[in-house]
């Protein structure tokens, strides 16, 4: 119990120290007091957020120790949160504890407020970020849905429910590819292969990211290199260098060295680069000890940085992954979704896809990107080349936007 209270306010410490920027130090106390019951509803998720990003990721990893892995755990969540706002009984019950929550706790509401703050924070565009995300329920269009928990998902979650006529799965199919191709503006496109006629509800999750980084790689130095997938298997890959200052971590117990290689905004991709054969063991270390312990050994560093240029993109129907993690009744005929309709429903499939563009494009400094130089002293360098690990953080929330392993990037 106490290890649980540390937790839960160390992690509320560090979001209202990331918040605490954004407040006017010359309000008053009962404005202060106001902004702090504003954010406590992000608060009160953000340890349970957390939880579950490790949670998934260690399960996907465990069942494919050579496979890529990229999900965006917080998507997930909040989409999984949407449902539960028309599930009853167990149903509700093993969603929200599967996604973390202990539900004696921390009220139903007090969850689902948590993450309408939550999606309001993430949805702040500005022109150096590329951020498309969809978020629907198609439903077979038999099943009459009460009119508020269609006016609640899109009010609150911004989701949308459509009418689907499954029968025709061509159609159905065609139709939520053509909805997640007009949503992302073409980014993403045929979404799923196939349905079939047995298919009543699918809940889909997307979200497109490519982002601007606060110094930018010249695109000069890119050249093709070795990336070395295992022992016996290397592949070409074009690999992005910039010397310059980052913060860095060299963590010898845990076998890795951490850089946070900012975007500009308010987001930043922290690299993990496992010592040769240390991968599992550093993911294991990850789920342990958690990101916040390696960030706060960062120290700025002037080093030389090298990383894939990479297009990172993953499909999955998560049924199977989220049924073991406890959340089963909800795909099963004992879903109990009677605050969604009167009628008979289950879910048929829970689609994610995630899909990140990581190239040379930032702020151009002059001076203080260089390369191909002999130095006296030369930085010392990190490089990339070997599978690694890469965690998307939005600093305004501390949230883990994306998680990814990439052993091999040419797949």
């Amino acid at each position: 119990m106490k290890v649980f209270v540390f937790w839960f306010l160390s992690q509320a410490l560090f979001c209202n120290l990331v918040f605490g920027r954004h407040l006017n130090g010359e309000h008053h106390d009962d404005e202060h007091d106001d902004d702090h019951r504003k954010i406590m509803p992000y608060l009160q998720i953000a340890p349970s957020n957390e939880k579950f990003s490790y949670k998934l990721y260690s399960q996907l990893a465990a069942e494919h120790p050579d496979d890529n892995i990229f999900l965006s755990p917080v998507s997930i969540s909040a989409a999984l949160s949407m449902l539960s706002l028309g599930a009853k009984s167990q149903t509700n019950t093993q969603i929200l504890e599967g996604l973390g929550f202990n539900t004696s706790v921390i009220p139903d509401e007090d969850i689902h407020k948590g993450f309408k703050q939550l999606l309001k924070i993430h949805n702040r565009h500005n022109k150096d970020q590329q951020l498309s995300t969809v978020n629907a329920l198609f439903v077979d269009k038999e099943i009459p849905l009460f009119e508020k928990f269609s006016e609640d998902i899109k009010k609150s979650f911004q989701f949308e429910a459509i009418s689907t006529d499954f029968q025709n799965s061509e159609e159905a199919k065609n139709q939520i590819n053509s909805y997640v191709e007009k949503k992302t503006k073409g980014l993403i496109k045929d979404l799923l292969d196939s349905l079939d006629q047995q298919t009543k509800l699918v809940l889909l999750n997307t979200i497109y990211f490519s982002g601007t980084w606060e110094n930018a790689f010249n695109k000069n130095f890119t050249r093709e290199e070795d990336f070395h997938v295992d022992e016996n298997t290397i592949v070409k890959v074009p690999m992005m260098t910039r010397e310059g200052e980052y913060r860095v971590a060299f963590v010898p117990e845990s076998g890795c060295v951490v850089v946070d290689v900012p975007y500009k905004g308010n987001t930043s991709a922290i690299f993990i680069l496992p010592d040769a054969g240390k991968l599992h063991d550093v993911e294991n270390a990850l789920q342990n000890v958690s990101l916040q312990t390696w960030t706060k050994l960062m120290k700025p560093m002037r080093i030389i940085l090298s990383i894939p240029k990479i297009s990172v993109s993953t499909t999955r129907d998560l049924k199977k992954d989220l049924c073991q993690m406890g959340i089963k009744d909800v795909f099963s005929d004992r879903a109990d979704l009677s605050g969604i309709t009167g009628a008979s429903l289950r879910v048929s499939k829970a689609v994610h896809k995630a899909v990140l563009n990581m190239g040379e494009k930032g702020r151009e400094a002059p001076g203080a990107t260089r390369t191909g130089t002999v130095a006296t002293n030369p930085p010392p360098t990190a490089v990339f080349n070997r599978p690694f690990l890469f965690i998307m953080v939005d600093k305004n929330s501390s949230c883990l936007v994306f998680i990814a392993k990439i052993m091999n990037p040419e797949k």
